[in-house]
């Protein structure tokens, strides 16, 4: 057997044995050779940095089109809150003026029922509806119904009095009907059933009212048959319109 001892030959033992030429044109192999292979590598790391950007892109993509859908989602539920909140609204107003109109008709029932069932009150006479409208500062319409309610009806007839009790200047008066401005004479009523009563008032604009009473002896023709008195609380007959 025969060994080859072979050397690890430096680089000017190489040149020496290929030479000059072929020295140069290995040297320009291999720098080809490196530069394409650096070429090639360049183009692997663009296309792995293009590959990143597009997943990238992508994913972006993704994101946004989820987010739009989120936004509609939340847009279109912000919308039938308030559509909601709307029909909640509705349905209380509604419901307010239903039983607005339900309590006034149930007033009206009541009133009706003791004109033509006399037999559920015990009073023979009876002031309903008292309402005060303010007109102007001093003028005030009043407004209420007089009715009778015993089951055998005649006719009744008598003279109603007013008064307005309230303060001037912290001093208590009280005017009264057919004795002060308020009004120039007692209201004379004579009816079966019942009667509106419809007038205007004159209070001076340094009286603060406090309360309106009403106080009369009732008649059958010449017959008297009791006395009837009532007193309203100024705030609850004073009315913000006239109806």
């Amino acid at each position: 057997m025969f060994f080859v001892d072979v050397d690890i030959m430096t680089t000017d033992q190489l040149k020496e044995v290929l030479g000059n030429y072929k020295w140069t044109l290995l040297v320009a192999l291999i720098m080809f050779a490196m530069v394409g292979f650096g070429y090639k590598l360049a183009r692997i790391i663009d296309e792995g940095d293009s590959k990143k950007v597009q997943a990238q892109q992508e994913t972006i993509a993704i994101l946004s089109e989820e987010n739009h859908a989120l936004t509609t989602k939340v847009n279109q539920l912000e919308v039938a809150m308030e559509l909601a909140t709307l029909e909640t609204e509705s349905i209380t107003n509604t419901l307010g003026e239903q039983k607005k109109e339900l309590e006034a008709q149930q007033e009206l029932l009541s009133f009706y029922e003791r004109v033509v069932a006399p037999e559920k009150t015990d009073e023979g006479f009876a002031i309903e509806g008292v309402e005060v409208f303010k007109l102007s500062d001093n003028t005030y319409q009043l407004r209420l119904v007089l009715l009778q309610s015993k089951q055998q009806k005649a006719v009744i007839n008598g003279s109603l009095d007013i008064a307005v009790v309230g303060q001037r200047n912290g001093e208590a008066l009280t005017l009264k009907s057919g004795e002060s401005s308020l009004l120039a004479e007692d209201i004379k009523y004579r009816f079966r059933f019942f009667q509106a009563v419809n007038v205007t008032l004159t209070i001076e604009e340094d009286i603060n009212p406090e309360s309106i009473s009403f106080s009369t002896t009732v008649y059958q023709y010449k017959t008297r048959k009791g006395n009837y008195e009532i007193s309203v609380p100024w705030n609850e007959a004073l009315s913000v319109e006239i109806e």
